[in-house]
């Protein structure tokens, strides 16, 4: 691993660690800004750090998602011709 890849990484992991941790309200909105469908009263039933941990989750699952092209253009079939 080149020397400006570990920099990036340990950069990363100063501005992360440098954010004051979230309350439990803030982290059931960030919750909800990538599962809409699960109620706060359900999210208010876990602690801080099970909320944490299941925000993290979401946004690892985001940054892992494939980017696909919206139109993809289709080969044309090959008939074959006797």
């Amino acid at each position: 691993m080149s020397d400006s890849n570990t920099r990036g990484t340990r950069e990363s992991v100063y501005l992360t660690e440098s954010k004051p941790p979230m309350n439990k309200r803030q982290l059931i909105d960030e919750i909800r800004q990538f599962n809409t469908s699960v109620r706060p009263q359900f999210l208010a039933q876990f602690d801080e750090d099970a909320l944490a941990q299941y925000l993290n989750s979401l946004q690892s699952a985001q940054r892992k998602t494939v980017k696909m092209p919206v139109w993809v253009r289709q080969q044309p079939k090959l008939r074959m011709v006797s």
